[in-house]
């Protein structure tokens, strides 16, 4: 996949399918918005495009209203290379871009992609304002000879597949919930880090990982997790909180992988959420926590694979 980080021509491609959105979770609705342009274009031995925002349009529209990140770093563009698009147009919001009316959008696209169709969301919006929609893109199609296609929105079990929802579910701690709106499991990136070693001290060693503040972070707990690593997959045990068991401290995230030794730190983890075990307690000793550690591990084998993957 092609990764552009402003708007310019590509005009020279065959038959350009748009999917447009923010795509800020990337979940199970927007997917279907991607996977669809991915097929018009392969229908019509074209070319597949997605048109997204790097940052989200209310980190300047309204920055105190910015929702966190639902996606980490780089991972944006990897689910949607794997969704089979061609190029990928990452490019900012800015205010001057917000100051486009939805004609003068359109017509910057026009310009530069000269689409054979579009694919958007029932609820997609742009220009300044938002004062457009997909009826206005519509119109616009039909005066200047493109396509605009509309899936419908994604519901399971009764609830529309949202960002919005999939945030206050990792948000308290339902990381299995929010996995069937995403079509994947939640995941953290961080970095390894010094730590207190006081899973060490108990026979579980941790490594503490330093995560973007962006970033959504599950409810304080114990989850069963698989981390990645280097390309391999291994299972592992989540404490998100200040260890209270040790009066507390700076709040954190810290993994133990099961049956792993060596050093990693400075590497980067990537974290993956299937389930949470229990909410964080306070433990009146050390060993009384190794013995709830013991159990928390036991309960993650039931919940993760075998083989970790």
């Amino acid at each position: 996949m092609k990764i552009l980080q402003q708007l310019i021509d590509i005009t020279d491609y065959p038959r350009i399918f748009v999917a447009l959105g923010t795509f800020d979770g990337l979940h199970q609705g927007h997917q279907l918005i991607i996977s669809r342009a991915v097929e018009l274009a392969r229908e019509q031995k074209g070319t597949s495009v997605v048109l997204t925002f790097a940052n989200h349009p209310l980190d300047v529209i309204a920055p105190e209203r910015c929702p966190p990140l639902l996606l980490p770093g780089d991972a944006k563009a990897a689910i949607i290379a794997n969704l089979g698009v061609d190029i990928l147009i990452s490019i900012p919001f800015t205010k001057e871009f917000l100051r486009l009316t939805p004609g003068e959008f359109i017509a910057a696209l026009i310009t530069n992609l000269r689409p054979a169709g579009f694919v958007v969301g029932p609820n997609y919006t742009f220009g300044h304002g938002g004062n457009g929609n997909p009826d206005v893109l519509r119109s616009a199609g039909r005066l200047q000879g493109f396509e605009v296609y509309v899936p419908p929105a994604v519901t399971i079990n009764d609830r529309l597949a949202s960002s919005t929802l999939i945030r206050q579910l990792v948000a308290a701690g339902d990381v299995a919930e929010a996995a069937v709106y995403l079509g994947r499991r939640f995941f953290l990136r961080g970095r390894v880090v010094d730590g207190a070693k006081r899973g060490r001290d108990l026979g579980f060693p941790t490594a503490n990982l330093a995560v973007d503040a962006a970033m959504v972070m599950p409810a304080d707990g114990v989850y069963a997790v698989t981390v990645d690593y280097e390309g391999i997959t291994r299972n592992g045990v989540a404490n998100i909180g200040l260890n209270p068991t040790f009066n507390g401290g700076r709040h954190g995230l810290e993994v133990h992988i099961l049956n792993f030794t060596g050093d990693l730190y400075d590497r980067e983890l990537d974290i993956v959420f299937w389930s949470r075990i229990r909410g964080e307690r306070r433990f009146a000793n050390p060993q009384l926590l190794a013995d709830q550690i013991r159990s928390d591990i036991r309960q993650a084998l039931s919940l993760l694979p075998p083989s970790g993957k």
